[in-house]
């Protein structure tokens, strides 16, 4: 039965079929997905749970584990994103997504299906020396690869290695820690369980030793079937685990000797070191720790199209804030720092009409075909619908305590959304003007925002992401990585990605569901002001203050083409459906078609 998540739910437990807590009303999925349904356990911080996947139809369990959300709410979520890039390793488990919620986090995890090396010590007695060597030769790689990349796993024990298949696979990572040179052995928060933590580990200062001694003093427990509280007398300071343990060969018993030593000193460096001890070459040794996480699928596929041109250029003669294209006619829209529309014929490039607003400034603007109608933000706060064929107002639209920076379209749901520097989110419903609900959790100035069919995303002036589930306008996750204002974001469904870019001069590419960092783009020397994502074709383009467009190819990362032209800013880009051609607005007053030139053969 469904299991609440709120730590002080006085009946946590529920029906089936319930989507709400009987007991305190609190919502029981994690972003209408992800539901608890059996408590396993609960540790100095956090609580474990097995949940169940309601999207997954094969097996559809996981695992869920709480964290309460602390200080350091944003170096945890940094820290999750980096983790759920390493995840994908074949000997860990995967992350599933990152939810945060009434100030606690959550991480959703792979279930794994398997027996771990504590339940098969109990069922089938002590392992020989052949077995602890298979379980070196598995987990030091693994151990080898996360040291690699800078994380400490801090509870490797027998209940946390199961055996999947032909594989062992190292489960709970959410114990895992990022650590660098100067924060190495630094007193931090203890954790992991203290039969098998180094002696400086229980003092809140873990070393990537710290993991290998836990490995060493699981096989000890292995070995003898005792708890290793029972194999070390404290007294002397001393294991004594030979007497009790199944016969082994010298070699290996100064192996564990090593391993499981008090003194950091006395230990091996790294999990390489014992690697060569147990016989392994080195071509082993560096293959063991190589793996690296494959590339998007072939979803994406080279078009051939290398250069771009330009072939059109219209004179605006003010400055361009945004631009929108219809989906059907050759209109193309401009919003200006003159508190007017510019309707723009781009067969003929002539102006076809202007639109009067009462704002000074108009710094976003959005077309709903299915409507006919245009609409534009303004810097006094409100929205603006104006009739497609008549240009006469509609509606005006007011809630908004601060600029209107972008707006976004949800046709289906008929459902407008618009972003503020008041750092409100507003949903309205785009027939009546009526607003339909007021999304809050930015702490900063919102300047960005883009939604697909099931989830939105918005980007702030302190750097952050924020995504949101529109069906229930539940705050799924913040995605922290920015440095300076996010100016710009989107969301491709698949491959699943988050983009964003703004004023640290980044474009960078996440998973949406964990914030995993897929590609970290750089090159443009001011900040990116505009992002757009090619409909049909691995296209990304960027706009930047140093007047250039910069084309990526968002499988590899790989920069395709620079264009140039603008003299000033580039403010706004567009692609044509079908993703050959794209348009440029900038500081500069001019608009620019850029057209692909498909590769000669």
């Amino acid at each position: 039965m469904p299991y609440c998540l709120n730590p002080v739910c006085p009946k946590p437990p529920n029906p089936d079929g319930n989507n709400f807590c009987q007991g305190c009303g609190a919502r029981l999925r994690l972003g209408d997905r992800y539901m608890a349904y059996q408590p396993l356990g609960q540790g100095q911080s956090s609580r474990t749970f097995v949940g169940i996947d309601s999207q997954q139809v094969l097996d559809p369990r996981c695992i869920i584990k709480q964290f309460p959300m602390g200080k350091d709410a944003d170096a945890f979520r940094q820290e999750t994103a980096r983790l759920a890039e390493l995840s994908a390793h074949p000997q860990l488990p995967g992350i599933l997504a990152y939810f945060e919620r009434d100030q606690r986090q959550f991480l959703v995890q792979d279930f794994v299906e398997g027996r771990s090396l504590r339940q098969q010590l109990q069922n089938e007695g002590t392992f020989g020396e052949a077995q602890i060597r298979e379980v070196l030769r598995a987990l030091l790689p693994v151990l080898q690869y996360l040291h690699e990349h800078s994380v400490l796993h801090r509870d490797v024990k027998p209940a946390n290695l199961i055996r999947r298949g032909d594989r062992l696979i190292l489960v709970d990572i959410g114990a895992a820690k990022f650590v660098t040179e100067s924060t190495l052995g630094k007193t931090g928060t203890l954790m992991g369980s203290a039969e098998y933590a180094a002696p400086e580990q229980l003092m809140g200062k873990a070393v990537y030793a710290s993991d290998l001694y836990s490995l060493g003093v699981s096989c000890l427990e292995l070995m003898t079937g005792l708890s290793p509280f029972d194999l070390f007398d404290t007294a002397v300071g001393q294991w004594f685990w030979r007497s009790v343990s199944v016969e082994i060969s010298d070699d290996l018993g100064r192996i564990l000797d090593q391993l499981v030593a008090q003194r950091v000193s006395d230990r091996y460096d790294d999990a390489a070191s014992v690697l060569r001890d147990l016989g392994a070459s080195p071509t082993q040794i560096q293959m063991a720790a190589s793996w690296k996480q494959p590339v998007w699928s072939a979803i994406w596929q080279d078009k051939g199209i290398t250069t771009w041109d330009c072939v059109q250029e219209i004179a605006v003669e003010q400055a361009v804030n945004a631009i929108a294209l219809h989906p059907s006619q050759p209109i193309l829209v401009t919003a200006h720092n003159d508190g007017k529309l510019r309707l723009w014929n781009i067969d003929t490039g002539e102006l076809q009409r202007s639109v009067e607003t009462d704002d000074p400034i108009t710094p976003c603007v959005a077309i709903d075909a299915d409507s006919q109608t245009l609409i534009s933000g303004g810097q006094d706060g409100a929205l603006r619908l104006w009739d497609w064929e008549t240009g006469r107002e509609r509606q005006v639209l007011r809630g908004h305590r601060g600029k209107v920076t972008a707006i976004a379209l949800h046709a289906d749901s008929r459902c407008l959304i618009s972003a503020s520097h008041d750092k409100t989110l507003r949903l309205w419903h785009l027939d009546t003007g009526d607003t339909l609900d007021i999304l809050r959790g930015h702490t900063h100035p919102i300047d960005s925002l883009a939604c697909t069919d099931t989830t939105l995303i918005s980007g702030d002036a302190g750097g952050f992401v924020k995504l949101w589930l529109l069906r229930t306008r539940e705050l799924l996750r913040t995605l922290s990585g920015h440095t300076a204002r996010v100016s710009a974001v989107a969301l491709l469904n698949d491959p699943p990605v988050a983009l964003s870019s703004g004023w640290d001069m980044r474009l960078q590419l996440r998973h949406p569901d964990t914030g995993g960092l897929q590609h970290n783009l750089t090159g443009h020397l001011l900040p990116i002001s505009a992002l757009a994502i090619a409909p049909t074709v691995p296209l990304l383009a960027t706009g930047s203050h140093d007047t250039l467009i910069k084309l990526w190819n968002p499988q590899d990362g790989k920069l395709i083409s620079i264009l140039t032209g603008h003299s000033g800013a580039i403010s706004a880009l567009a692609f044509i459906p079908g993703g050959t051609a794209l348009w440029s607005g900038g500081q500069d007053g001019t608009l620019r078609r850029w057209q692909a030139i498909p590769q000669e053969t």
